[in-house]
Protein backbone atom coordinates (compact mmCIF):
# COMPACT_ATOMS: atom_id res chain seq x y z
CA UNK A 1 0.00 0.00 0.00
CA UNK A 2 1.52 3.02 -1.37
CA UNK A 3 1.30 5.63 1.50
CA UNK A 4 -0.46 8.92 1.40
CA UNK A 5 0.92 12.31 0.76
CA UNK A 6 1.54 14.19 4.05
CA UNK A 7 -0.54 17.01 4.29
CA UNK A 8 2.06 19.09 7.07
CA UNK A 9 5.48 18.36 6.40
CA UNK A 10 8.14 19.92 8.43
CA UNK A 11 11.75 19.24 8.00
CA UNK A 12 14.83 20.43 10.08
CA UNK A 13 13.35 23.56 11.86
CA UNK A 14 15.45 25.64 13.30
CA UNK A 15 14.35 28.37 15.74
CA UNK A 16 16.40 30.84 17.68
CA UNK A 17 15.26 33.84 20.36
CA UNK A 18 17.50 36.43 20.82
CA UNK A 19 19.10 39.85 19.42
CA UNK A 20 22.59 38.71 19.93
CA UNK A 21 24.30 35.45 20.26
CA UNK A 22 24.99 35.63 24.02
CA UNK A 23 21.48 36.37 24.74
CA UNK A 24 20.26 33.75 21.72
CA UNK A 25 18.22 31.06 22.94
CA UNK A 26 17.84 27.87 20.80
CA UNK A 27 13.93 26.87 20.90
CA UNK A 28 14.01 24.45 18.17
CA UNK A 29 17.25 22.45 16.81
CA UNK A 30 16.83 21.16 13.80
CA UNK A 31 12.83 18.88 14.40
CA UNK A 32 11.24 16.81 11.51
CA UNK A 33 7.70 15.28 11.58
CA UNK A 34 4.87 14.98 9.28
CA UNK A 35 1.33 14.76 9.32
CA UNK A 36 -1.08 12.70 6.81
CA UNK A 37 -4.41 14.12 5.78
CA UNK A 38 -7.16 12.76 8.28
CA UNK A 39 -3.81 12.09 11.06
CA UNK A 40 -3.79 13.03 14.36
CA UNK A 41 -0.05 13.88 15.86
CA UNK A 42 0.51 14.23 20.02
CA UNK A 43 3.40 16.48 20.32
CA UNK A 44 4.24 16.31 24.17
CA UNK A 45 7.11 17.63 26.68
CA UNK A 46 7.37 19.87 29.49
CA UNK A 47 7.63 23.82 29.67
CA UNK A 48 10.46 25.30 27.80
CA UNK A 49 10.72 21.59 25.18
CA UNK A 50 9.89 24.04 22.12
CA UNK A 51 6.39 22.20 21.46
CA UNK A 52 4.21 25.45 21.74
CA UNK A 53 7.38 27.16 19.36
CA UNK A 54 6.22 24.68 16.58
CA UNK A 55 2.63 25.20 16.50
CA UNK A 56 3.83 28.97 16.00
CA UNK A 57 5.97 27.90 13.61
CA UNK A 58 3.31 26.09 11.56
CA UNK A 59 0.83 29.18 11.71
CA UNK A 60 3.22 31.53 11.07
CA UNK A 61 3.53 33.36 14.06
CA UNK A 62 7.16 33.08 14.78
CA UNK A 63 10.30 33.60 12.69
CA UNK A 64 11.83 30.63 11.65
CA UNK A 65 15.77 30.87 11.48
CA UNK A 66 16.54 27.32 8.90
CA UNK A 67 14.32 24.17 7.81
CA UNK A 68 11.27 24.50 6.10
CA UNK A 69 7.51 23.84 6.59
CA UNK A 70 5.14 22.56 3.85
CA UNK A 71 1.62 22.24 3.70
CA UNK A 72 -0.10 20.44 0.96
CA UNK A 73 3.48 20.35 -0.84
CA UNK A 74 3.34 24.23 -0.97
CA UNK A 75 5.96 25.44 1.08
CA UNK A 76 4.85 28.14 3.44
CA UNK A 77 7.86 28.97 5.51
CA UNK A 78 8.12 32.57 4.75
CA UNK A 79 4.30 32.93 3.68
CA UNK A 80 3.20 36.52 3.03
CA UNK A 81 0.74 37.70 5.57
CA UNK A 82 -2.56 37.82 2.49
CA UNK A 83 -1.69 33.59 1.73
CA UNK A 84 -1.60 32.98 5.59
CA UNK A 85 -4.77 34.82 5.59
CA UNK A 86 -5.94 32.62 2.89
CA UNK A 87 -4.24 29.21 4.37
CA UNK A 88 -6.51 30.10 7.47
CA UNK A 89 -9.57 28.41 5.60
CA UNK A 90 -7.14 25.05 5.73
CA UNK A 91 -5.04 25.49 8.40
CA UNK A 92 -7.07 26.44 12.15
CA UNK A 93 -5.84 26.68 16.02
CA UNK A 94 -7.32 26.38 19.10
CA UNK A 95 -5.55 27.69 21.42
CA UNK A 96 -4.76 27.16 25.41
CA UNK A 97 -7.52 29.37 27.50
CA UNK A 98 -11.14 29.79 26.72
CA UNK A 99 -11.48 32.38 28.58
CA UNK A 100 -8.73 34.91 26.54
CA UNK A 101 -9.68 33.48 23.06
CA UNK A 102 -13.33 34.56 22.60
CA UNK A 103 -13.55 38.34 22.07
CA UNK A 104 -16.12 38.96 25.04
CA UNK A 105 -17.59 42.43 22.93
CA UNK A 106 -19.42 39.97 19.73
CA UNK A 107 -21.79 37.36 20.64
CA UNK A 108 -21.12 33.63 19.67
CA UNK A 109 -22.76 34.00 16.47
CA UNK A 110 -21.02 37.15 15.13
CA UNK A 111 -17.87 34.94 16.09
CA UNK A 112 -18.56 31.75 14.39
CA UNK A 113 -19.75 34.07 11.09
CA UNK A 114 -16.26 35.75 10.87
CA UNK A 115 -14.59 32.57 9.34
CA UNK A 116 -17.16 32.04 6.31
CA UNK A 117 -17.62 35.68 5.78
CA UNK A 118 -14.89 35.19 3.26
CA UNK A 119 -16.93 32.63 1.56
CA UNK A 120 -18.61 34.49 -1.53
CA UNK A 121 -20.76 31.10 -2.05
CA UNK A 122 -22.42 31.34 1.15
CA UNK A 123 -25.66 33.47 1.78
CA UNK A 124 -26.54 34.71 5.40
CA UNK A 125 -29.12 32.02 6.08
CA UNK A 126 -26.38 29.35 4.38
CA UNK A 127 -23.70 30.70 7.57
CA UNK A 128 -26.78 30.79 9.93
CA UNK A 129 -27.23 27.24 9.52
CA UNK A 130 -24.07 26.40 9.51
CA UNK A 131 -23.62 28.16 12.88
CA UNK A 132 -26.88 26.38 14.03
CA UNK A 133 -25.52 22.98 12.92
CA UNK A 134 -21.99 23.51 14.43
CA UNK A 135 -23.02 24.13 17.92
CA UNK A 136 -25.44 21.38 17.96
CA UNK A 137 -22.32 19.37 17.20
CA UNK A 138 -20.21 20.46 19.77
CA UNK A 139 -23.10 20.41 22.38
CA UNK A 140 -24.31 23.65 22.69
CA UNK A 141 -27.81 25.01 23.33
CA UNK A 142 -29.93 26.37 20.83
CA UNK A 143 -29.71 30.18 22.07
CA UNK A 144 -25.68 29.95 22.04
CA UNK A 145 -25.60 32.48 18.75
CA UNK A 146 -27.23 35.31 20.61
CA UNK A 147 -25.32 35.37 23.79
CA UNK A 148 -21.80 36.14 24.76
CA UNK A 149 -18.45 34.82 26.28
CA UNK A 150 -18.64 35.84 29.38
CA UNK A 151 -22.43 34.00 29.93
CA UNK A 152 -20.48 30.61 29.53
CA UNK A 153 -18.31 28.02 31.78
CA UNK A 154 -14.62 27.29 30.64
CA UNK A 155 -15.36 24.18 29.51
CA UNK A 156 -18.26 25.60 27.10
CA UNK A 157 -16.16 28.25 26.05
CA UNK A 158 -14.34 25.86 24.76
CA UNK A 159 -16.12 23.97 22.63
CA UNK A 160 -17.28 27.22 21.20
CA UNK A 161 -13.69 27.80 20.23
CA UNK A 162 -13.57 24.27 19.05
CA UNK A 163 -16.83 25.40 16.72
CA UNK A 164 -14.59 28.60 15.66
CA UNK A 165 -11.83 26.27 14.42
CA UNK A 166 -14.21 23.78 12.60
CA UNK A 167 -16.55 25.58 11.41
CA UNK A 168 -14.67 26.56 7.67
CA UNK A 169 -13.58 22.87 7.23
CA UNK A 170 -10.27 23.02 7.81
CA UNK A 171 -7.42 20.44 6.76
CA UNK A 172 -5.83 20.56 9.44
CA UNK A 173 -6.14 22.10 13.54
CA UNK A 174 -3.62 23.07 15.94
CA UNK A 175 -4.75 22.38 19.43
CA UNK A 176 -2.12 24.13 21.75
CA UNK A 177 -2.68 22.49 25.07
CA UNK A 178 -6.84 22.58 24.88
CA UNK A 179 -7.61 21.41 27.92
CA UNK A 180 -4.97 21.68 30.27
CA UNK A 181 -7.02 24.74 31.67
CA UNK A 182 -9.95 22.76 32.38
CA UNK A 183 -11.27 20.34 35.26
CA UNK A 184 -10.54 16.89 34.87
CA UNK A 185 -14.10 15.83 34.22
CA UNK A 186 -14.31 18.45 31.53
CA UNK A 187 -11.23 17.43 29.84
CA UNK A 188 -12.58 14.06 28.93
CA UNK A 189 -15.61 15.64 27.30
CA UNK A 190 -13.39 18.06 25.27
CA UNK A 191 -10.95 15.25 24.50
CA UNK A 192 -14.29 13.21 23.51
CA UNK A 193 -15.61 15.97 21.14
CA UNK A 194 -12.18 16.16 19.45
CA UNK A 195 -12.33 12.83 18.81
CA UNK A 196 -15.37 12.85 17.56
CA UNK A 197 -15.18 15.94 15.05
CA UNK A 198 -11.40 14.08 13.90
CA UNK A 199 -13.12 11.51 12.88
CA UNK A 200 -16.71 12.50 11.63
CA UNK A 201 -14.77 15.93 9.58
CA UNK A 202 -11.48 13.72 8.68
CA UNK A 203 -9.32 16.28 10.04
CA UNK A 204 -5.68 16.35 10.78
CA UNK A 205 -4.94 17.35 14.14
CA UNK A 206 -1.35 18.86 15.91
CA UNK A 207 -2.19 18.27 19.27
CA UNK A 208 0.28 19.61 22.00
CA UNK A 209 0.11 18.70 25.49
CA UNK A 210 2.23 18.58 28.32
CA UNK A 211 0.70 15.27 29.68
CA UNK A 212 1.27 12.01 28.23
CA UNK A 213 -1.91 10.23 29.13
CA UNK A 214 -3.20 13.44 27.41
CA UNK A 215 -1.95 12.98 24.21
CA UNK A 216 -2.43 9.10 23.74
CA UNK A 217 -6.16 9.52 24.21
CA UNK A 218 -6.82 11.53 20.92
CA UNK A 219 -3.34 10.37 19.24
CA UNK A 220 -2.27 8.04 16.46
CA UNK A 221 1.31 9.29 16.61
CA UNK A 222 3.24 10.77 19.60
CA UNK A 223 6.39 12.94 19.68
CA UNK A 224 8.32 13.43 22.35
CA UNK A 225 10.09 17.06 22.39
CA UNK A 226 12.98 17.31 24.82
CA UNK A 227 15.26 20.56 25.19
CA UNK A 228 13.99 21.85 21.49
CA UNK A 229 14.64 18.09 20.01
CA UNK A 230 12.57 15.10 18.85
CA UNK A 231 14.01 12.37 21.51
CA UNK A 232 11.22 9.75 20.82
CA UNK A 233 8.43 8.77 18.14
CA UNK A 234 5.97 6.56 17.41
CA UNK A 235 2.93 5.14 17.44
CA UNK A 236 0.51 7.02 20.43
CA UNK A 237 0.04 3.70 22.42
CA UNK A 238 3.38 2.01 21.96
CA UNK A 239 5.03 5.27 23.13
CA UNK A 240 3.05 5.30 26.21
CA UNK A 241 3.33 1.71 26.99
CA UNK A 242 7.00 1.05 26.48
CA UNK A 243 8.70 4.24 26.36
CA UNK A 244 12.44 4.00 25.03
CA UNK A 245 14.03 7.17 26.03
CA UNK A 246 14.67 8.03 29.49
CA UNK A 247 12.86 11.13 28.97
CA UNK A 248 9.42 9.80 27.98
CA UNK A 249 10.02 7.10 30.84
CA UNK A 250 10.01 10.12 33.09
CA UNK A 251 6.98 11.82 31.59
CA UNK A 252 4.91 8.10 31.64
CA UNK A 253 6.24 7.86 35.83
CA UNK A 254 5.08 11.13 36.41
CA UNK A 255 1.29 11.24 35.00
CA UNK A 256 -1.24 10.64 37.50
CA UNK A 257 -3.41 7.72 38.14
CA UNK A 258 -6.44 6.85 39.95
CA UNK A 259 -5.93 3.95 41.49
CA UNK A 260 -3.84 4.75 44.22
CA UNK A 261 -1.46 0.71 44.48
CA UNK A 262 -0.81 1.79 40.65
CA UNK A 263 0.43 5.26 41.89
CA UNK A 264 2.45 3.58 44.52
CA UNK A 265 3.88 1.42 42.35
CA UNK A 266 4.83 3.82 39.52
CA UNK A 267 6.45 6.09 42.44
CA UNK A 268 8.57 3.02 43.16
CA UNK A 269 9.52 2.18 39.30
CA UNK A 270 10.86 5.77 39.22
CA UNK A 271 12.67 5.67 42.28
CA UNK A 272 14.53 2.26 40.93
CA UNK A 273 15.14 3.91 37.71
CA UNK A 274 16.98 6.98 39.75
CA UNK A 275 18.80 4.62 41.42
CA UNK A 276 19.65 2.63 38.48
CA UNK A 277 20.71 5.81 36.61
CA UNK A 278 22.77 6.80 39.48
CA UNK A 279 24.73 3.80 40.12
CA UNK A 280 25.46 3.38 35.67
Amino acid sequence: MIPAPALLEVKDLHVTYGQSRRREFQALKGVSLAISPGETLGLVGESGSGKTTIGRAVLGQTPISDGSIAFDGEDITHAPRRRRKELGRQLQVVFQDPYSSLNPARTIGQTLAEPLSTDPSLSRDAIRGRIAEILRRVGMPEDTAERYPGQFSGGQRQRIAIARAVIGRPRLVVCDEPVSALDLSVQAQVLNLLNELQQDMGLAMLFISHDLTVVRHVSHRTVVLYRGQIVEEGDAQEVNDHPQHPYTQALVDAAPVPDPALQRAKREKRRARRLASATA
